[in-house]
């Protein structure tokens, strides 16, 4: 048996979810207040402005990486701002991004970096089958550079590393100081914002917009002293997407078995607030085609939440993502290449599950003995194949127990796995042309079998938008005054996060927020 090593990316997935777990927002469980269905929400009780509400030029909602370039971006358009910030603090999931992408940067530059926009765009387009938008990619690489310079300008710290993060085409990775949103962007982006003026509003949460004459007006807010009303010339959706919000999820396409079993790891207040608002007021949902990243998770082993946070058992993907393992569906059949989750999309692997009613990880005990699991690890698997978690993990000596437990065709599921067997033995993957470092035999007892579950991180995208992220109604027309930005109104990719250049979603989240700004400025002028 091959020794599984955690390589670099391998660990940066747990790191990145550690970072979230810092600030203690890690595997939280979807909000019990879920937000209304669309259905629901058209049977909102629509609210009047009242002329007494204070007033502001733009009311940005939500305080991540994208409302906080918004907030900036509108503070020095000359705007005044006010952000209402759900959470009690700035940074939501963007506390444990790690970089952001740019294409001709001063730090490439430096380093003799040289990367061709149209390159970055065709391939993105090409590899998307050519179902996003060429316009929404140019316009992200055109401008990157001139963000980065504007994140310097603003005070943000980088640690001067530029990559290809170890998976990704180019090398377009531009690290945050410390490698972490926590450090290098939130503190800084905050500070700038501030000093320009801007009034931040914690524990706020946005609850409705208001709407006079077509036009978006205003927002109702559950403040800390009770509700009330600001008026706005522009409202900003930087929410944060839909990732807690189980009844959302299933319009991605999850089956509710699917939402209810699986495992969350994002701040609990990315529950769709701003799509709900978006939705009353006739934006058109983007849900069906939004990309998801996700891991693959096993409920009995939870999320790793020791330091280094890069277990062989649960950091990351965890063990059933590290290769080896063979993954089978409902019907006992082999379904894709089991080490994409290393060598090609760790944000996305979990999309290759989606159309299967249910998934498992099979592997045996030379498999576990060559992760090296430490004392604790240990226990918890130990613990879990004694039958704690019996509709999670079982381990068995034969093949057809294993099967037999979770119902699978026990005769289908010994010959998938037998047929593995042969690929394993001949170093050749004939069938679905995994490499021949992660096939290994499952021969050595006992067998184990892991119902695979989804780790969800984010959800990109919502509500449809266009390249001025303005929000769009049904018929694709701006809906006056409303922009979303950021995980709630990504437009970039469709149904996967490609993740082929490093640092686009980061990027993609600071374009938008200034996009916005900018756009609402020009709004602003008009009326």
């Amino acid at each position: 048996m091959t020794q599984v090593k955690m390589n670099r990316r391998a660990f940066l997935a747990g790191s990145a979810m550690a970072a979230v777990s810092a600030v203690g927002l890690a595997s939280c469980a979807p909000s019990a207040k879920s937000a209304k269905t669309k259905e629901a929400s058209a049977e909102v009780q629509r609210v009047s402005l009242d002329p007494q509400a204070e007033s502001v030029d733009v009311v940005v909602v939500g305080a991540g990486i994208s409302g906080l370039a918004a907030c900036v971006q509108a503070s020095e358009n000359g705007q005044s701002v006010i952000v209402l910030e759900k959470g009690g603090a700035a940074g939501g999931n963007g506390m444990g991004t790690e970089g952001i992408f740019a294409v001709g940067s001063t730090l490439q530059k430096e380093q003799g970096i040289e990367i061709s926009a149209s390159e970055i765009v065709h391939t993105e387009l090409s590899e998307s089958q050519w179902r996003s938008s060429g316009s929404l990619w140019y316009d992200l690489v055109s401008k990157s550079a001139d963000n980065f310079a504007w994140l310097q300008k603003q005070g943000m710290q980088f640690s001067g590393v530029v990559d290809n993060y170890h998976v990704g085409l180019y090398n377009t990775m531009h690290w945050w100081k410390d490698n972490a949103g926590a450090v290098g962007y939130v503190p800084p982006m905050q500070a700038a914002a501030e000093a320009n003026g801007v009034e931040f509003r914690f524990n706020s949460p946005a609850t409705q917009l208001i709407e006079e004459d077509g036009k978006i007006v205003g927002v109702v807010v559950d403040g800390k002293d009770g509700e009330y009303q600001i008026q706005a010339k522009a409202i900003i959706l930087a929410s944060g997407g839909i990732g807690a919000n189980p009844e959302y999820l299933k319009e991605t396409g999850w089956t509710q078995e699917k939402v209810d079993e699986m495992m969350i790891v994002c701040s609990p207040n990315v529950a769709g607030d701003g799509y709900r608002m978006a939705s009353e007021m006739g934006a058109k949902s983007f849900l069906s085609d939004a990309a998801i990243q996700s891991f693959q998770g096993v409920t009995a082993f939870g999320n790793d939440e020791t330091v280094p946070y890069n277990s062989p058992l649960n950091g990351g993907n965890g063990l059933v993502a590290l290769g080896p393992a063979l993954w089978v569906d409902q019907d006992a059949n082999r379904f894709c290449d089991e080490s994409i989750a290393v060598v090609y999309n760790m944000a996305a692997n979990a999309c290759a599950c989606l159309g299967n009613k249910e998934n498992y990880a099979i592997f045996d005990q030379a498999f576990v003995n060559g992760l090296g699991l430490d004392e604790h690890d240990q226990a918890i698997l130990d613990k879990a194949t004694a039958g704690e978690y019996p509709e999670s993990v079982f381990s068995a000596n034969s093949i057809e127990e294993l099967g037999s437990h979770f119902g699978l065709d026990t005769a289908q599921l010994a010959q998938t796995v037998a047929r593995y067997n042969e690929l394993a033995s001949a170093g050749f993957d004939a069938d679905l042309g995994k490499d021949a470092s992660f096939l290994a035999p499952i021969q050595t007892p006992p067998f184990y079998i892991a119902k695979i579950v989804n780790n969800i991180v984010v959800v990109d995208g919502g509500i449809t938008t266009n390249i001025r992220c303005e929000a769009l109604d049904e018929e694709l027309n701006p809906i006056p005054g409303l922009y979303a930005v950021g995980l709630d109104g990504a437009m970039l990719w469709r149904n996967v996060y490609t993740q082929n250049m490093p640092g686009t979603a980061v990027g993609n989240q600071v374009n938008t927020g200034r996009n916005a700004a900018n756009a609402a400025r020009d709004y602003i002028a008009s009326l």
